[in-house]
């Protein structure tokens, strides 16, 4: 028999707010904590924008959640940990942390860039430092290690770096590890901070915009890069009912494919990002015309949000024009390694609330947009909803939630 897996905490730092409230306020109204950058290091020509979070309010909401000694590791490092830890608080398991046997507790987290920044600083503090020096002041999997510390997981403890997919990888893994009986619990999740080298790599291949993101806008042009971290505890539906957990919503099933096309574009033919979806119906157990809503990758560029058209018009057939859907990243900006888990945070809060957020900055839809973009919250209490995510190394997958119904 399979076992259910269920999400029962959300612990959450974005440029739209710290904490599920301020989030899920920020997605619904559009908020959001864009800055020019101003780093010598582009040059002076350069006039780029970037999410950053609130350096106060991060500071504050780090020091809430943090001892002294955890304030001292790496910037990725510390707003994963504070949001695992605000998670964990959430799920009610501060005092009930010992209630399942530590091999029974995992940690699958994931990122883009990690720490890059601190070798930034490193190597422009001295330029001609070894790569011995720079090695040993940056462990990447210290981001997996000090939460798995926390939890005292001693079950399987990994960290994915799949680039923009790897919230929905993360969460993916924990979820068959705890269907298949493996585990009990699991702290899944992804946390990326600013970097110049990743900044620099995307402005060299022409993927920014210095205006607006706007998903699914026939003048879309391009994306902007952002902070975040998201974390969140799965469980077994059995485990969580019994110590009384608020839960959220369950996860169902779940696809991955790979485009084997190119290092940073989309496959133009969406083949496998089809496959990702295909796969994860079929996991689930549900028809494609079962689900109520998707949360779209939905960045901003020209291309990808033309094959993400594409492959749902492909997908659904007629029945393409009965689907809601909608793209936070205007409101977010790309997360990178944190996207897809925000994002998984965010379909928790529409089945919490029943309303799906908004694509904002859509001036004129886009012709080829044949599903319902919602452009304001919308009240439509979806039952199933999929989450997309598709990443540079053609990383493709999907995740299929289901509100909870209590029923086995």
């Amino acid at each position: 028999m399979k076992e259910r897996v269920v999400i029962t905490g959300l612990g959450i730092a974005s440029i739209c707010g710290f904490g599920k409230k301020d989030f899920w306020n920020g997605i619904l109204s559009g908020n959001s904590n864009f800055t020019k950058l101003t780093d010598s290091f582009y040059g002076e020509d350069f006039s780029g924008i970037y999410g950053m979070l609130d350096v106060t309010k991060k500071n504050e909401w780090e020091r809430k959640y943090l001892t002294e000694e955890e304030l001292r590791l790496s910037p990725c490092c510390r707003i994963a940990l504070a949001a695992a830890k605000e998670a964990i608080s959430d799920a009610g398991l501060d005092m009930k942390i010992n209630d399942v046997p530590s091999e029974r507790i995992g940690v699958s987290v994931g990122t883009t860039h990690g720490d890059l920044a601190v070798i930034e600083d490193l190597i422009e503090e001295n330029p001609s430092a070894d790569f011995s020096c720079v090695h040993n002041k940056v462990n990447h999997f210290e981001f997996a290690a000090s939460i798995a510390r926390y939890v005292r997981a001693s079950g399987d403890v990994v960290l994915h770096s799949d680039a923009c997919a790897s919230g929905n990888i993360s969460a993916s893994y924990a979820f068959q590890l705890i269907r298949s009986g493996r585990l009990d619990r699991v702290i899944v999740g992804g946390a990326d901070v600013y970097s110049r080298l990743t900044e620099g790599g995307f402005s060299c291949i022409r993927a920014l915009t210095n205006d607006k993101v706007k998903p699914f806008d026939r003048d879309r042009n391009g994306i902007i890069l952002s902070e975040g971290a998201a974390m969140l505890v799965l469980e077994n539906y059995e485990t969580a009912k019994k110590r009384g957990a608020h839960i959220y919503c369950e996860i169902i099933g779940q696809g991955q494919s790979n485009d084997s096309y190119h290092m940073a574009a989309m496959n133009p033919e969406g083949s496998g990002v089809i496959e990702a979806m295909r796969r994860s119906v079929k996991d689930a157990g549900i028809d494609e015309n079962d689900i109520d809503y998707v949360c779209l990758h939905g960045t901003g560029t020209v291309a990808n949000d033309a094959c993400e058209m594409k492959v749902l018009s492909e997908f659904l057939g007629e029945n393409v024009k009965d689907l809601y859907a909608s793209s936070v990243k205007g409101c977010l900006g790309h997360a990178l390694g944190s996207a897809a888990a925000l994002e998984l945070a965010v379909c928790s809060l529409i089945f919490e609330n029943g309303i799906i957020p908004p694509t904002i900055n859509v001036e004129n839809i886009d012709e080829n947009c044949k599903f319902k973009l919602a452009t304001e919250p919308l009240k439509i209490n979806p039952s199933l909803i999929m989450n997309s995510a598709y990443a540079f190394g053609g990383s493709n997958s999907c995740v299929i939630l289901k509100k909870e119904d209590g029923e086995i």
